[in-house]
């Protein structure tokens, strides 16, 4: 358990409260969605000092979003009081970079373009991870979850178990982390994130007619819902499965959801409304004065702003309706 020490985090959380002002708000947030076109759109970021300003045009604004993401880590790594704060979160690219490795290992293609230097690993140390089974610098999460994406492969042959393997694990990873602090707030964040990562999971293998025993092997445990909770009655349809959280603090949330499911056929509407129900809950940081909640807010608010961007320069680049757009933005932090 690592001890939190509530005037080691003095310093950090001044910082972190005078970044949140510069944090995109919403008006900044429409004045992207309403600009006539992607340039303007991405003169918005420009404006926000977005990047190390090396992106030459909205063409390249995911260079500028990796760039910022790499500035915000490297501001935080440097006043963090302890190193295990940025790393919970830096985790999840090594188990982005692992997933894209083994796919391709598996297609039997060369590896995409898209493998982020923002993790724990660099790319070339996580490539050669990979391609030589040295596992020893890896968690146990991770080893266990490569090993049962390439026992589950080798039977299913399904690119889309190891997205829901590799996925969960990285969450399984996160949760583990934050639990290793000494603080109610995140020891609830985290089960809140086993929850609706679970409610997710379970909703998109069902839909994809995944077996009960690949299903059980994926459920986080230590989240306010039992195991039991979803395997009650094995042959319980998702509709009776969504009618049964009515009774919990997820049950409007994911009733909302799977109607948008059952009328567009896409499961991205649940899985907005649910990350909305985490943000709610993290912005109730903000009445916390010191410590390392304030830390963590920050990083999941800087997530979220840097994902609601990429989602309105896409849609600019793809001449999507403004209203479209606009539906798929996450609640934000501020």
């Amino acid at each position: 358990m690592i001890k939190v020490n509530q005037d080691d985090y003095a310093y950090a959380v001044g910082l972190i409260r005078a970044k949140e002002i510069k944090l995109l708000d919403s008006d900044r947030l429409n004045r992207m969605i309403e600009a006539p076109n992607a340039a303007d759109a991405f003169k918005v970021l420009t404006e926000a000092e977005y990047g190390y300003g090396n992106t030459e045009n909205f063409y390249s604004f995911e260079q500028a979003l990796a760039e910022e993401m790499k500035k915000t880590y490297a501001l935080l790594a440097e006043i963090a009081p302890v190193s295990e704060v940025v790393e919970a979160f830096k985790r999840k690219y090594d188990y982005f970079n692992v997933k894209v490795l083994l796919k391709a290992e598996f297609s039997g293609q060369e590896t995409p373009q898209i493998l982020t230097d923002t993790g724990i690993f660099g790319i070339e140390q996580i490539k050669r991870i990979i391609r030589e089974r040295d596992y020893n610098e890896l968690s146990p999460i991770m080893i266990q979850a490569i090993n049962d994406t390439y026992d589950t492969f080798s039977r299913m042959r399904d690119p889309q178990a190891v997205d829901l393997i590799m996925d969960n694990a990285s969450y399984a990873q996160f949760v583990n982390d934050l639990n290793e602090f000494d603080s109610p707030f995140l020891h609830e964040l985290a089960r809140i994130i086993i929850d609706i990562t679970n409610i997710k999971m379970y909703i998109r293998a069902r839909n994809m007619n995944k077996s009960w025993d690949f299903i059980g092997k994926l459920l986080l445990k230590g989240g306010e819902l039992s195991e039991e909770f979803y395997f009650t009655e094995f042959d319980k349809s998702v509709e009776a499965f969504v009618d049964d959280l009515r009774q919990t603090r997820y049950g409007d949330t994911v009733k909302r959801g799977w109607e948008l499911y059952t009328e567009k056929k896409n499961i991205s509407g649940l899985e907005k409304l649910l990350d909305d129900f985490l943000m709610r809950y993290i912005r109730q940081s903000k009445l916390i004065t010191m410590g390392v909640e304030p830390f963590i807010a920050y990083l999941f608010a800087k997530e979220t702003e840097i994902r609601n961007v990429r989602i309105i320069m896409t849609g600019k680049i793809n001449r999507l309706n403004d209203d479209l757009i606009r539906e798929r933005l996450r609640l934000g932090y501020v």
